[in-house]
């Protein structure tokens, strides 16, 4: 029951992620709509300059965003364990991409603040903070393509009568990860549906990413409420017996 105490409380931090992600998100001016990767130097160093105090505080706040995802994706990967796997490997390589994922996120948003940090600075120096962090923070994909498809796999291997996650959330990764690949080549372009602002590369791949925090999240609210009915049931079978 501690465990399951636990996974609980880590669960219920959800909505404060979720408010902090969408504060953050709605917050940074360069989101909506997102910058252009063919602004001059001149503008983006404007950008800055007439932005200072927002950029800081949403890239403040998507900091913590970034922290706060980790207990939650290590949610995932305690469920993991009970499922019916002869090697932990998949749980190994989960563990690896959750810890990963999150660091390219934090990366870019320092590369942000950084471009805030001295507005005054030369225009051409905050351009390239800001280069950083748009293609650090489009681009960053893989390990969340690869953690997308470790769980797909490991669902598909579960075997149980009564599985962690039903065959549908495999298929949901899977769809995830597709979603997610084109994002990997924004460097590659200024403009475009691959550019760190084209359709692809910034609507769905945020779009898809906050489909799949809402959607694992009550897929896994599922799973603990199951665990918990059935410890509960042992529990009252032990003690009538």
């Amino acid at each position: 029951m501690r465990r399951t105490t636990g996974e609980t409380i880590i669960f219920w931090t959800l909505p404060a992620v979720a408010v902090i992600w969408v504060a953050a998100f709605f917050l940074f001016p360069g989101f909506l709509p997102p910058m252009s990767p063919r602004a001059p130097a001149a503008e983006v160093a404007d950008f800055y300059l007439d932005h200072t105090a927002r950029v800081r505080y949403s890239m403040i706040l998507l900091n913590w965003f970034c922290v706060a995802l980790v207990p939650i994706l290590m949610l995932i990967v305690e469920r993991m364990r009970d499922m019916t796997h002869r090697t932990p490997v998949l749980r190994y390589c989960m563990i690896g991409c959750a810890g990963a994922a999150p660091i390219t996120f934090l990366t870019a948003t320092v590369f942000w603040l950084l471009a805030a940090f001295r507005p005054d600075r030369s225009p051409d120096l905050t351009l390239l903070f800001n280069d950083l962090g748009w293609v650090t923070f489009t681009c960053g994909v893989p390990f969340l393509v690869a953690q997308s498809l470790f769980l797909a796999l490991a669902i598909y291997l579960d075997e149980q009568e009564e599985p962690v996650f039903r065959r549908w959330v495999a298929h949901f990764n899977v769809l995830v990860a597709a979603a997610l690949v084109p994002a990997g080549f924004a460097g590659l372009t200024l403009s475009g549906v691959l550019a760190w602002d084209g359709f692809l590369s910034f609507w769905v791949r945020n779009v898809a990413i906050a489909i799949w925090i809402v959607v694992m999240s009550v897929v896994l609210g599922r799973s603990l409420r199951r665990d918990s009915a059935a410890a509960e049931a042992a529990e009252a079978a032990e003690a009538a017996a």
